[in-house]
């Protein structure tokens, strides 16, 4: 028979069937949060109480380095819970910066914005719901807008309108503002286990991993929104830089991260 195991004893072994990842404890503890519904308080609490045999399953694929948000079905940004899965990128705490560079522009009241590669919503849902934008926010993954229309419907988000398509094909309107956090990791970068659970045409921007990057200026020069701000690699400001000015372009600055890291970068348009 096999033995059962108490809130305290299922922690300690799945702390060890975690000892490789940063801190085993902490990820024992939020899967058994997230399994039982409850909060770590009640854990503290209830020590004794018996852990059903399925909890280790988790604990399983989170020793396999798949992401906990891929586990738990949710993300946490902006102060936000996001739903999340295989089909979207995982949000990361650097985006948040993103959206601050956004509300420290001068755009008018209820501005309309596109955001190209919206994956599980969450920048077009923050726009949204701080600057009272109406968005429309585009993919080429279908799955990716079923991830987004989830976000949607539970934020309540109906300015938000969803398009499958590439960059903004097909997409006539103007725009105050143009956003994305696109893939820019080079084709043959060498990732971390646990981001080959992520979706690859995700993160993955081409042979330089700015091409797309690039195509996303060309089309802001071309569509002339107010702004376009744009997430990138932490080694690619030169070679933005030097397209910007190739193309005309004067009125842009870098944003870094907290760790002092080039992150991302606004354009200005006349």
């Amino acid at each position: 028979m096999a033995k059962k195991y108490n809130i305290k004893e299922a922690i300690k072994k799945a702390s060890f069937s975690l000892s490789h990842l940063q801190n085993p404890q902490k990820e024992a503890r939020l899967l058994l949060c997230y399994f039982l519904q409850k909060d770590n308080t009640y854990l503290l609490l209830h020590e004794d109480e018996l852990v059903d045999d399925s909890y280790f399953e988790l604990v399983e694929k989170r020793a396999k380095e798949i992401p906990l948000e891929y586990i738990t079905k949710e993300v946490s940004f902006y102060g936000e819970k996001f739903f999340i899965d295989f089909e979207c990128l995982i949000p990361r705490p650097e985006t948040e910066l993103l959206i601050d560079e956004i509300l420290k522009l001068n755009l008018p009241k209820n501005p309309k914005v596109a955001e190209i590669g919206v994956g599980s919503g969450i920048i077009s849902i923050m726009i949204n719901r701080l600057l009272k934008a109406t968005v429309i926010a585009t993919d080429i993954n279908p799955k990716a807008l079923n991830v987004a229309q989830k976000n949607i419907d539970k934020f309540k988000a109906n300015d938000i309108k969803l398009v499958q398509t590439s960059l903004l094909d097909g997409i006539e309107e103007e725009f105050d503002l143009i956003v994305s956090n696109p893939p820019y990791i080079k084709n043959d970068f060498s990732i971390d286990k646990n981001l080959t659970y992520e979706p690859q045409n995700a993160l993955f921007g081409g042979e330089s991993g700015d091409e797309i990057l690039k195509n996303i200026v060309d089309l802001a020069i071309i569509k002339k929104p107010k702004y376009l701000v744009c997430e990138m690699g932490y080694d690619q400001r030169a070679s933005m830089k030097e397209y910007f000015l190739k193309n005309g372009l004067e009125k842009f600055y870098f944003y870094k991260d907290l760790a002092g890291l080039d992150r991302g970068f606004i354009v200005e348009f006349d």
